[in-house]
């Protein structure tokens, strides 16, 4: 069997849907889904077969009036106003949520609501779990859906999702609960404990304790090659963008492309070694020196790597690497790592 586990990380949540089309763009299918937080948001819309409702929600949701900012910060965080509008909305939205003793949950029920996922999850084959920490004894709480009492799975996923900025009261059992990640953001036990024999984590790079797994060989990490914007960041682009890279991000460590900076197609380490056949060695030294390592494919791919960063190359493309020396060529500029550039044959 082979499971899905979504960390934590409030609205950086958006990059597990593009992991998730990237994991059904390699045919990965998945039967069991467990989370933490937004994760166990996201886990159960997957859990239900609700894939494309989820990308629809991360793409067109309006996030800001769901967390219960005013609507002058989301317009002015939205449209990215270059003035001091928006630290005077951010300051007045600041007050309003201090009177009001924190962000109201109200728009998470109401959004809950409207998803209707009681039935879908119950009637799917697929596994779903989540955690949450009971507020009073500081208790994990760990729940399947077999274990979630009808009628209760909303005010469970909440549970699971509430950090400190939401206005505390109790939600089951007249009890007080904490967001999932305070006790384990990643929860991978729950399914390797249940006898799978691969799990995939797709984390957030958020903040939140994570457990050991109890069997690490059977678990695929996928992290964020670059930073995220905020847990509560409710800009548009920002979201969409986090998309794209989740979904990069999770087809290079699925398909095993090269790059760290950047993502390339694989090409043989012979034809790396070809490359450099006319290269000086005081440019080979000099190379070597600069990004700590004499192998010639590393050597060739960090270069590349550098100069893409200073050109702003896009990070979320698959790029083949000769394609890319070839236009770095073409740009005939100065420096150690152009001329390195520059001394490569291609043919």
């Amino acid at each position: 069997m082979i499971g899905l586990v979504l960390a934590g990380g409030g609205v950086r949540g958006s990059y597990q849907i593009g992991a998730y089309f990237a994991f059904k763009k390699c045919n990965i299918k998945f039967d069991g889904f467990v989370g933490t937080s937004i994760g166990s948001f996201n886990a159960a819309m997957l859990a239900s077969g609700k894939e494309e409702e989820l990308l629809e929600f991360w793409q067109n949701a309006n996030i800001g009036k769901i967390l219960g900012f005013n609507e002058k910060y989301i317009e002015e965080i939205n449209n990215r106003h270059k003035s001091n509008n928006i630290l005077y909305h951010l300051f007045r939205n600041g007050k309003e949520v201090i009177h009001n003793r924190g962000l109201s949950i109200v728009g998470l029920q109401i959004l809950l609501q409207e998803l209707n996922l009681e039935e879908d999850l119950r009637n799917s084959s697929k596994d779903f779990g989540l955690v949450t920490v009971k507020a009073r004894n500081f208790k994990p709480i760990y729940m399947y859906k077999e274990d979630i009492p009808r009628n209760l799975l909303d005010d469970y996923i909440i549970a699971s999702c509430y950090l400190p900025v939401f206005k505390m009261q109790k939600i089951i059992d007249g009890s007080y609960y904490l967001d999932g990640g305070f006790y384990d953001n990643a929860p991978v036990n729950m399914l390797l404990k249940k006898g799978y024999d691969l799990v995939y984590v797709v984390d957030l790079s958020s903040v939140g304790i994570s457990r050991k797994p109890i069997d690490k060989n059977k678990v695929i990490t996928i992290k964020p090659s670059h930073n995220l914007k905020s847990i509560l960041n409710t800009n548009l682009d920002d979201i969409k963008y986090n998309i794209k890279l989740g979904y990069y991000d999770t087809i290079k460590v699925l398909k095993n492309l090269d790059g760290t900076k950047y993502i390339f197609k694989n090409i043989s380490n012979w034809y790396y070694r070809h490359l450099m056949r006319n290269v000086s060695e005081s440019t080979k030294q000099k190379m070597a020196k600069l990004f700590h390592t004499t192998i010639e494919k590393d050597l060739i791919i960090k270069s590349i790597e550098h100069l893409m960063s200073a050109e702003k190359y896009e990070y979320t493309y698959i790029y083949n690497p000769i394609k890319v020396i070839r236009e770095l060529k073409h740009l005939r500029k100065k420096g150690d790592i152009y001329k390195f550039i520059n001394e490569l044959r291609i043919f």
